[in-house]
């Protein structure tokens, strides 16, 4: 004997898990994101040829879930830019280009970056460093 409230009792449940599952964690088109707009943000003129995530771990503490991002990015620039890093005080354009020292760059070169990015909780999301919800 077949009891049609049972399948479409199964399949809606079956719909509620799906649609309550999303990504737990910030991904590489998430990451790509929040670094253009880093970058855009901190008057850096690059095109974002690839980016991927090489690993991120969470981060929780009485206040807050966090969750730490590292990537790999290859980042051209349009025109030629004079990085002045050695003295970055804040948390800026060098440390979104994974830099460090002085670095100049010629029209069209490729800077293969590494770095990190860090995104809070909230109950829209993921918030990035560029302030947005993903």
């Amino acid at each position: 004997m077949k009891k049609p409230g049972i399948h479409l009792s199964m399949a809606l449940l079956a719909g509620l898990a799906l649609a309550g599952c999303g990504p737990d964690e910030p991904r590489d088109a998430t990451g790509a994101k929040v670094l253009r707009n880093l970058l855009d943000k901190s008057g850096v003129a690059g095109k974002l040829i690839s980016f991927k995530k090489v690993q991120g771990r969470d981060l929780k503490t009485a206040d807050a879930e966090a969750y730490q991002f590292w990537y790999e990015a290859e980042i051209q620039f349009p025109d030629d830019l004079d990085a002045k890093c050695a003295y970055e005080q804040t948390r800026g354009k060098c440390a979104y280009l994974g830099l460090s020292a002085d670095q100049s760059f010629k029209k069209g070169q490729v800077l293969k970056s590494e770095g990190t990015l860090h995104f809070v909780k909230s109950d829209k999301g993921w918030v990035g460093e560029d302030q947005n919800a993903y």
